[in-house]
């Protein structure tokens, strides 16, 4: 066997390194130079270890700096104070790997409730015992990932900074509104989305009040959900423009590599979390430069948009978004060094509009998903491609070797071939025709 010398070794590290940077660098891709560099090369070494999606990671490490900033900080803008709040969609079909980058991303988060829920079980063990008892403890936690309305009312009470509602399938959490009381529960989240005041009044417990409320939400939809997340009106009444898609285009096979993430990274990750969760009340402010690059941009993209309702409609909210996002790419950065202060930087401005197209991109092929009715967007990318291969009419016995090629076999031959919107079983001798070319 060639041995291979120290020499290709290096030209071998260096290509897997150019194929790497090729995925950060499309602009189809989630821009991930909104990180500081080490969140960067974490993201970088966990596609290169596990696999992990870029899109599908950042998505749940930007998600995660918003839920450890929560009502801790705001900006001011000069006409209105934003929050750290924000609804986060990833887009993929089932077994694409969106759960275990988001899962990985909360960890830190989920380590604070875990040692919360803790010092609470030690307190209300405490609590039981005495006598004359006082104030009954209450569980802090941040994540909430099965609840009721009136437990989210609960957590939203005990949490000063605000909560992260964490779902693998967001569609199954919309589909349950109002299932414990009729009216009511979607206009709550689009009055969450500004921050408002919650009240609830309960006939056999304490009323609940939170002055600011902050609501991040974060989960995956599944493609053919979409036209499902359109429905009930939330199409209309701006809950689904509310939302950031993350639709990437670049996905491939979650493969096991028998790899991890290298501790220092995770060491690094875990300790600029916390350094966003502990960071002191501020206000962040902006300067005359940074609201001079806000309304160029704004006024430039409400022109270009002001006869489509649609994109009229999607500018509306991703202008609003640019302020949060500003929030927290500059609060990330200054989380690096542990040092925070009240300034801003134009390069954070910048940043966040770059982002924002992004997640405008999204929000089209959104809407574009939503509106088609083609059948073929439900399925991988190799059987469009193969459909595309197949003659008008054909014998399934004279195309096998077209399923092959395109890594179809088993089964998964006769699935493909029974899914009656896209073929016509012509008879029983293995005859189809196509319903569409």
């Amino acid at each position: 066997m060639m041995k291979t010398t120290a020499i290709q070794v290096q030209k071998n590290n260096s290509t897997l390194s150019n194929i790497i940077d090729a995925e950060f660098s499309s602009d189809l891709n989630f821009p991930t130079g909104i990180f500081p560099e080490a969140i960067q090369e974490l993201i970088k070494d966990a596609y290169k270890t596990i696999g992990y999606n870029p899109d599908f990671l950042s998505t749940g490490i930007l998600s995660i700096c918003a839920t450890a900033i929560g009502n801790t900080t705001n900006l001011f803008n000069g006409s209105y104070s934003s929050q750290p709040i924000l609804w986060l969609a990833i887009i993929g079909r089932q077994g694409i790997g969106k759960t275990h980058p988001l899962n990985f991303s909360k960890q830190p988060i989920e380590q604070k409730d875990k040692q919360n829920y803790k010092i609470f079980q030690e307190l209300i063990n405490t609590y039981e015992d005495q006598e004359k008892k006082g104030s009954k403890p209450k569980y802090v936690n941040s994540i909430l990932t099965d609840f009721t309305p009136e437990k989210l009312a609960e957590a939203l009470q005990n949490n000063e900074k605000g909560i992260l509602i964490f779902k693998d399938e967001l569609i199954g959490w919309i589909n349950s509104f109002d299932q414990y009381k009729k009216g009511g529960d979607q206009q709550k989240y689009l009055e969450f989305f500004n921050g408002g005041t919650l009240t609830v009044d309960r006939v056999s417990k304490d009323p609940i009040r939170v002055e600011k409320t902050n609501v991040n939400i974060l989960g995956g939809l599944q493609p053919k959900k979409l036209k499902e997340l359109a429905g009930n009106g939330r199409n209309d009444d701006g809950f689904l423009s509310r939302m950031l898609f993350v639709y990437p285009t670049n996905l491939k096979p979650d493969l096991f590599t028998g790899e991890s993430i290298h501790q220092s990274h995770v060491d690094n990750y875990n300790s600029f979390i916390n350094n966003l969760y502990n960071a002191p009340a501020l206000t962040l402010k902006t300067t005359d430069s940074q609201i001079k690059i806000y309304k160029d941009w704004q006024h430039k993209k409400i022109k270009e948009c002001f006869n489509d309702d649609l994109e009229t409609s999607i500018q509306a909210k991703l202008q609003t978004y640019v302020w949060r996002l500003v929030l927290v790419i500059e609060m990330m950065q200054q989380a690096t060094i542990n040092n925070f202060t009240e300034t801003i930087s134009d390069t954070s401005i910048i940043k966040a509009i770059k982002l924002i197209e992004y997640f405008r991109n999204n929000a089209l092929s959104v809407n574009d998903r939503i509106l088609s009715t083609n059948p073929l967007e439900d399925l991988p990318t190799n059987k469009i491609d193969l459909f595309n291969k197949l003659p008008l009419e054909f014998k399934r016995s004279d195309v096998l070797h077209l399923f092959e090629d395109y890594e179809i076999k088993g089964g998964a031959i006769g699935r493909f071939l029974n899914n009656k919107s896209l073929f016509i079983r012509v008879n029983s001798k293995g005859n189809y025709k196509k319903k569409f070319t």
